[in-house]
């Protein structure tokens, strides 16, 4: 399953790219949400860009998770998020990202890219869900692609909002 999506943030790529790679955003996102008990896994310049992995232990109420996936998911569960930006230096900014949730059996990465357009930072993403799981593979890949599109939805509603608490754009 792919999952793809614009977002324009009304501030300049550059500033964008400096918050979403700022260590202070990600912790104040996390305390929006609630989300108290993570750490950063890595956070800095490797050989192949700069990385952030961010791990957290999540509970996961199998009251919610549909009956064909409830065997290959655990009570408790380690969200592993991870952003490697590639290309910090010039527009289009780029980076992969990876998700992971335990040992479920769903391969989620895709990219990012940040550029300047019409006066907007326009984030363009473009997120893959597999699972090679058989049978049931796409099933669990398209259960897991509908809540990452709805995290998105999430993320980009907490971003602007956290964009507006420290004055970087405009409160509406």
């Amino acid at each position: 399953m792919k999952v793809e999506r614009y977002q324009d943030y009304p501030l300049p790529a550059e500033q964008l790219v400096a918050v979403l790679t700022d260590r202070h955003f990600f912790e104040e996102r996390h305390a929006m949400s609630g989300v108290t008990s993570f750490h950063f896994d890595a956070f800095g310049e490797q050989a192949d860009g700069f990385l952030i992995r961010i791990l957290r232990d999540i509970d996961i109420p199998m009251d919610k998770v549909p009956s064909f996936a409830r065997r290959f998911i655990g009570n408790n569960n380690t969200l592993v998020q991870e952003f490697l930006w590639f290309e910090r230096q010039q527009q289009p900014y780029r980076a992969h990202y990876r998700f992971a949730l335990g040992k479920v059996p769903v391969e989620v990465h895709g990219e990012m890219n940040i550029a300047d357009r019409d006066g907007v930072a326009r984030q363009h993403m473009v997120v893959q869900v597999h699972s090679s799981v058989p049978l049931i593979g796409n099933k669990l890949a398209a259960m897991v692609g509908e809540r990452v599109d709805k995290a998105l939805d999430s993320d980009y509603r907490a971003t602007l909002k956290y964009l507006r608490q420290h004055g970087m754009i405009e409160t509406s």
